[in-house]
């Protein structure tokens, strides 16, 4: 079978619901809408690791943007994300295509607007030249449905170092 060469960067809870403060998981363990659909696109996805499950725990308390974007918080997600962010790189250089990203809607880490550990993502990919443009994410509904049709599931072209 021929392989797409489309992936996509997914927030770690999209895969694992399980890593999530437990007052605001949206699914007992994937979030099937996003996987189904990253399926039927024909996309693999990278997950990327959960920046405040490693760098607090599973028992943390629910915080705000403005607590994680702390220096110590900040050096701790390049950390994790360098070795992700050199896999694209190889990737992107053998001719895949990195389509986007999800992240999640709401989160102080990797909401594609807002979220400290997503911005810092964004950072980095574009230090490496790896190209990412546009970010679908998980909606901030209790049920979490992804709908690319829904404009609560798109966040769109995300605004990278060198485009700012």
């Amino acid at each position: 079978m021929q392989r797409s060469k489309k992936i996509i960067v997914a927030s770690h809870c999209v895969l694992n619901q399980n890593a999530v403060v437990a007052e605001e998981a949206r699914s007992p363990g994937v979030m099937k809408s996003a996987v189904d659909w990253a399926n039927e696109q024909g996309y693999g996805i990278v997950q990327l690791p959960c920046p405040e499950f490693t760098f607090l725990g599973p028992e943390r308390p629910p915080m705000t943007v403005e607590e994680y974007d702390t220096p110590e918080f900040h050096a701790h997600n390049r950390s994790i994300l360098l070795p992700f962010v050199e896999q694209l790189k190889v990737y992107q250089d053998h001719g895949y295509t990195i389509a986007g990203g999800l992240g999640i809607s709401g989160s102080p880490s990797c909401d594609p607007g807002k979220g400290v550990f997503m911005q810092d993502f964004l950072a980095l990919a574009a230090e490496k030249s790896v190209h990412i443009d546009f970010f679908w994410q998980i909606p901030n509904t209790e049920d979490g449905l992804f709908d690319p049709a829904d404009a609560n599931s798109v966040y769109g072209p995300v605004a990278t170092p060198e485009r700012q």
